[in-house]
């Protein structure tokens, strides 16, 4: 016990079946839902340091945050819905595609009512959720996880 390497253990003589958290492995909706904030937060600034446009960044703040609540909403619905044995689409699962619907279209509305949107903010705001996607997938891919 003296020695770093008489000190290792596995997954399996600690008892977890699945990917942790804590080890990196597997997708994390977790980490998704953080990269996207960070990246919406970077551009957020950038548009505020470089364009000098608050308008801007609120657009690709709200649009990020719009993204982020659809991707959550969406794998809630799935977990539901997508299940070994009896899925369970019930009322709740219906109120939740209503709702992702409603906010998708009270996003449509607002740019198209509200003046000062910038149009490039807000596909800037929903990219930060794709691009925190892809970099999952291809940390994933990396790790071995297919």
């Amino acid at each position: 016990m003296g020695t770093r390497g008489e000190v290792s253990t596995t997954r399996a003589e600690v008892g977890t079946t699945g990917p942790s958290s804590r080890d990196g492995e597997g997708f994390s909706v977790r980490r998704v839902v953080r990269r996207a904030a960070f990246l919406a937060t970077i551009g957020a600034v950038g548009e505020l340091v470089l364009r000098r446009s608050l308008p801007a960044a609120a657009s690709l703040t709200v649009a990020a945050a719009v993204a982020i609540i659809n991707f959550r909403s969406l794998e809630g619905l799935l977990q539901r819905v997508i299940q070994p044995g009896r899925p369970r689409f019930d009322r709740r699962s219906v109120l939740t595609i209503v709702g992702r619907l409603a906010l998708f279209a009270g996003g449509l509305v607002a740019l198209l009512i509200v003046p000062g949107i910038d149009f490039v903010a807000v596909a800037l705001g929903i990219s930060t959720l794709v691009a925190s996607l892809i970099v999952e997938g291809l940390r994933r891919g990396a790790v071995g996880g297919g």
